[in-house]
């Protein structure tokens, strides 16, 4: 394509700058971004690009584009937005947002046009630092959800930068944004769309695995001995119980019974060593025979720290016996 010289020229004198830019603002944005489990991707604008966004008449400022260098950080759903926002403030001057305020949209409600937050910004005024080339370049900070970033990328060359125009193919895109749209809300609103009388239920296991947590906090209080993934040790305990034929009330008491019987609540075993191991020695449970019967399907896991009667060493398909590892020099 011909570009205009002054366009050329005005590309050419910024380029190197922004590509510095770039290396910068990667340099301090991007750990603080990953380091919120989060992600980041930034690009500077190629000629092309560039020449055809200046003859759009829309920037009479072409030489410093605002979104020559831009970047954008993915976070998983709008609720992290706010989140986003403080982050980016404490390492940049926010000179302008787009839109300016959340409440806000320019889009009529039946519009699923790109409407993802902007923040234009520059560096932060310091005093004791000396002059930068950066001081007072402005450019694009985009803030996006994972589901907005991952229909940017698979319907990009549906509807941008593309040689073909296709109005089913930009209205499929768009059909698809508006879906997504939807699932971003219900994913934001989940705590309150639970409530509602068509989805306010539960099964069998959600109520047994609640019940489980619940008792395991009533028995480890204050402690850190419980993981912060108490949902995947209260389905692997529900697992243990009803192949052992136990009611899940009963966990409580067999667990209290089991620290009479040895003294104290151990810290040098996982809560789910500790239950499978007041299971195998409650005296009226019959645990390890109710646990080998032909039609159980889940394994137990053992280990050589745990008090278990001599039986269940045995070698069985349905044990996993936890080895120290031999170490070599």
């Amino acid at each position: 394509m011909k570009i205009a010289k002054p366009i050329r020229d005005a590309f050419d004198n910024g380029e190197a700058l922004y590509i510095r830019l770039k290396r910068e603002v990667r340099e301090v944005l991007k750990p603080r971004v990953e380091d919120c489990g989060w992600f980041y991707r930034d690009r500077v604008k190629g000629l092309e690009s560039f020449a055809l966004k200046v003859e759009t008449g829309r920037y009479p400022d072409y030489a410093r584009l605002e979104d020559f260098f831009a970047c954008t950080v993915i976070v998983p759903t709008f609720s992290h937005l706010p989140e986003a926002i403080t982050l980016i403030s404490g390492v940049f001057e926010i000179v302008e947002r787009r839109p300016k305020v959340d409440a806000e949209t320019h889009k009529s409600a039946s519009d699923f046009i790109f409407d993802e937050l902007r923040l234009y910004v520059k560096r932060l005024p310091a005093a004791d630092l000396p002059p930068s080339e950066f001081d007072g370049v402005v450019f694009e900070i985009q803030i996006k959800t994972i589901l907005q970033y991952a229909w940017g990328i698979a319907t990009h060359d549906l509807i941008y930068k593309t040689d073909e125009v296709s109005w089913p193919k930009e209205r499929i895109a768009y059909q698809v944004k508006a879906m997504l749209e939807h699932a971003e809300l219900a994913i934001a609103e989940a705590g309150q769309l639970s409530l509602a009388p068509a989805v306010s239920k539960q099964d069998n296991r959600t109520r047994d695995i609640l019940k489980v947590i619940e008792q395991l906090r009533s028995v480890w209080t204050g402690s850190d001995m419980l993981p912060d993934d108490l949902k995947r040790l209260a389905e692997s305990i529900v697992a243990v119980l009803r192949a052992g034929d136990v009611q899940v009330e009963r966990l409580t008491e067999i667990l209290l019974f089991e620290q009479r019987r040895i003294g104290l609540l151990p810290n040098d075993l996982s809560p789910y060593s500790f239950i499978v191991q007041a299971l195998a020695n409650h005296p009226d449970i019959h645990f390890e025979g109710n646990f080998k019967r032909n039609h159980i399907r889940i394994k137990l896991v053992i280990h050589d720290g745990m008090e278990l009667p001599a039986s269940m060493r045995v070698p069985h398909n349905r044990i996993i016996v936890l080895q120290p590892l031999s170490v070599t020099m």
